[in-house]
């Protein structure tokens, strides 16, 4: 990763990704759904993001994860979900090719889509698995304010896993697991996720 004056910016938002994608999958069994087909749910946690470090700043590879989502129930086991997430911030640095070392604040979010079997094998607890894609957008503020900030935005894939227990029919407390990965000039590495999750379903 190299200073750089430029702030490179992601052709869409987030925000309307994932309003779009939540959308896409409401459409899917938009002909004739029943109860509870549709849900929607919210999750915290704390994640772990690997960034380059350097001796002359600080380093920090944990934060604080926070999720919105919303998915339709194909089947009894089968879903599709579109989730927002905000990862938090992290600290790192690297070193330019002329051997000066820099830092600063990289900043993570994204959205996506999965697709999740559920296995519910002692009721009501139940254990589930997703796959999918991810759009990264990930932003670096250099510590040194006149190199400003560097952006962009990647399409990663996106797994996770989560056992949950049914509250009631229709309420669902979840242990999620999310695993993705982001990049930003030559810094790139994985995203750990875990938090817990209310899910809603109507």
């Amino acid at each position: 990763m190299t200073p750089s004056r430029q702030e490179f910016t992601a052709p869409m938002t987030l925000r309307r990704g994932v309003l779009g994608l939540i959308a896409t999958a409401a459409s899917v069994g938009s002909g004739g759904a029943l109860a509870d087909d549709f849900s929607v749910g919210v999750g915290a946690g704390g994640d772990r993001g690997r960034v380059d470090c350097v001796a002359s700043f600080p380093c920090e590879r944990s934060s604080a994860d926070w999720k919105l989502f919303a998915g339709y129930q194909v089947n009894e086991a089968v879903d599709v979900q579109a989730v927002w997430f905000d990862a938090g911030r992290f600290k790192g640095g690297d070193t330019t090719p002329l051997g000066t070392e820099f830092g600063g604040t990289f900043k993570l979010s994204g959205f996506g889509l999965t697709g999740g079997y559920r296995w519910e094998f002692a009721t009501p607890w139940s254990l589930a698995g997703r796959v999918g894609l991810a759009a990264m957008r990930t932003r670096f503020d250099y510590a040194n304010t006149i190199w400003g900030s560097a952006s962009k935005t990647t399409v990663q894939p996106l797994l996770g896993i989560g056992l949950a227990y049914a509250i009631t029919p229709t309420v669902r407390l979840s242990l999620d697991y999310d695993l993705t990965r982001f990049k930003v000039h030559t810094t790139r590495g994985p995203l750990q996720m875990l938090g817990l999750a209310v899910q809603y379903s109507f």
